[in-house]
């Protein structure tokens, strides 16, 4: 199923549901007062486009959830990698943050009512804290998935703790937190809402939401309210995998329908986690983060078991490893074929042949 074919069907999905709603509201099973019809809720919807109160009032809630999103980035990706990397802290506090993280946001805005007053800072707070955890936990468990075969050929080549984490770990678990930020946009602009709707102070899509219930036939603008919400939750998550897909082209989200791997890097296949080690369409192994080795976890390694090179996509023989071959890539280079059939060198990782 191509691009094209998954924008028909989602907007066919889109048109379902709207149809579905607008026959429930002018066939009279729901009071028209409780549910009006599709059609008006979205024609108001528009409307609330011109309003400049109206959009003055989204503009704080996209301030706050912008501010939340980034200081719970600012706090989780760090501490994620520290307790992914030592594990004494991680088992040292895990307690705590397991005790802490099933705590809904919305049953603290009382006491975070009392500790910084009505305003922007505890709707920053709140979201903060709803918003750490999926990056938190996304990069704990990006590190435990690391290719362990490209950190011990850094280790190898005399790298320090620090370089393999900035050259292996870090671009390895990235996919990961985006992920999470992405899981955490989502979270941020519901609990922004819902702090303005639940605390009932200040400016913003919450408040505009609280104050048309409150009003004689304000259902149309609740509703409306509502899908102005979903409408920015729809954008910020369409924008974030478009960054995504730009940013990490070789995660599995862009492997292909077919399963083919094999995005090059500086020249080199990168590996997919998971699956082979960078296997594209025509077998060939990949090499993993700008050098470092890619074996894959499960799949083939970027050189075959007997220690030859693969084929090179110009239908050259196999040639053995000048290196000693084996069974992954090198430390510096891939000891195999790159995307473009040229055969970069290297010195293998793998078992040396006898």
């Amino acid at each position: 199923m191509n691009r094209r074919q998954d924008i028909a069907l989602g907007a066919l999905g889109v048109l379902l549901a709207f149809g579905a709603c607008e026959a429930i509201g002018r066939a009279g099973v729901v009071r028209r007062g409780y549910l009006p019809p599709a059609s008006e809720v979205l024609a108001r919807a528009v409307e609330l486009a011109a309003d400049r109160t109206f959009l003055d009032g989204v503009a704080v809630t996209l301030r706050a959830w912008a501010l939340g999103l980034a200081l719970a980035s600012a706090i989780a990706i760090p501490l994620g990698l520290l307790l992914g990397s030592v594990p004494v802290i991680d088992e040292a506090v895990r307690a705590v943050i397991e005790f802490l993280r099933p705590l809904p946001s919305v049953a603290l805005i009382p006491l975070v009512s009392l500790l910084l007053g009505s305003g922007t800072g505890t709707e920053v707070a709140l979201i903060t804290y709803a918003s750490v955890w999926p990056i938190l936990f996304n990069t704990v468990h990006g590190l435990s998935e690391t290719d362990p075969v490209a950190k011990d050929t850094l280790r190898a080549f005399g790298f320090g703790r620090l370089a393999v984490l900035l050259h292996v770990e870090l671009p390895a678990t990235a996919p990961f937190i985006a992920a999470g930020l992405r899981i955490s946009a989502a979270t941020a602009l519901i609990l922004a809402i819902a702090t303005e709707l639940l605390s009932g102070f200040g400016q913003g899509l919450g408040i505009f939401i609280a104050q048309a219930q409150l009003a004689t036939d304000g259902t149309r603008d609740v509703l409306a309210g509502v899908v102005w919400a979903g409408v920015l939750g729809l954008v910020i998550n369409g924008v974030l995998v478009r960054l995504e897909r730009l940013a990490f082209p070789w995660t599995a989200g862009r492997r292909g329908r077919n399963g083919s791997g094999g995005v090059r890097r500086g020249g080199l296949a990168v590996a997919w986690w998971g699956g082979g080690g960078g296997a594209g369409r025509d077998g060939l192994g990949g090499a993993g983060w700008e050098g470092p080795g890619g074996a894959g976890r499960g799949g083939a390694d970027g050189a075959r078991r007997d220690g030859s090179a693969p084929a090179r996509r110009d239908g050259s023989g196999d040639r053995r490893s000048e290196s000693g071959g084996g069974a992954g890539a090198g430390g510096t280079g891939a000891d195999g074929a790159a995307a473009d059939g040229t055969r970069a060198s290297g010195t293998a990782a793998g078992e040396a042949l006898p």
